[in-house]
């Protein structure tokens, strides 16, 4: 596990919060415990990476409204829901939000560290794909509108005859065309150019 990843705690009972940041502790990572939503949201910043661990019922702000304030504000962490009160309701509100987990209370440290260790990794493979689309967005921009075109349909299946048709221009002219935008996506096969097309929004994942 990177060092660059902190695990936030949020619980307004003490004795738990502070229980609860052992266990945490034992991840190897940096824990921060907080006694409240709002605590946690006037010390966090948006480009933070790690997950959440919070209590969802607390006066004040619940984990529920906590949850939907960091996702307004842009930070992108996952996160787990413990509580002592919960029911079938609560658990679903909370998965259909898109908490990584629901815990009730009590609930084995192996539990919590599993859910932790999932909601780490969920988190690390979000933010490779999020640096991977902006990486291909980027080149996307550098191609030029002709190419863009070809781009388009050339992940849409057509052969190069078909898209003379269609541009108006000649097979020769689109191998050249299609030549460049291989180049400038550094693509160096089909399937990593159908890629670099869904990552950057030319062609939509059909499953």
């Amino acid at each position: 596990m990177t060092t660059d990843r902190v695990i936030y705690a949020v619980d307004d009972d003490e004795r738990f919060l502070a229980a609860l940041m052992r266990s945490l502790h034992e991840t190897g990572l940096p824990v921060r415990g907080y006694s409240s939503g709002q605590e946690l949201l006037d010390g966090l910043e948006t480009s933070c990476s790690g997950c959440v661990v919070s209590d969802l019922r607390m006066p004040g702000m619940d984990g529920l409204e906590l949850y939907r304030r960091l996702k307004a504000r842009g930070a992108r962490l996952p996160m787990i829901f413990v509580t002592g009160h919960g029911d079938a309701r609560q658990a679903v509100a909370a998965l259909k939000a898109g908490a990584a987990d629901f815990l009730e209370k009590p609930f084995p440290e192996q539990v919590l560290l599993q859910s932790v260790g999932q909601a780490l990794e969920a988190d690390a493979v979000e933010r490779r794909l999020l640096a991977d689309k902006a990486v291909v967005r980027e080149r996307y921009e550098n191609l030029s509108p002709r190419e863009r075109a070809v781009f388009a349909l050339v992940v849409s299946n057509l052969h190069n005859k078909e898209i003379a048709s269609e541009l108006r221009i000649s097979p020769r002219t689109v191998e050249h065309h299609r030549e460049h935008v291989m180049l400038k996506m550094q693509a160096h096969t089909m399937a990593e150019l159908l890629t670099m097309a869904m990552l950057c929004g030319v062609r939509e994942l059909h499953l």
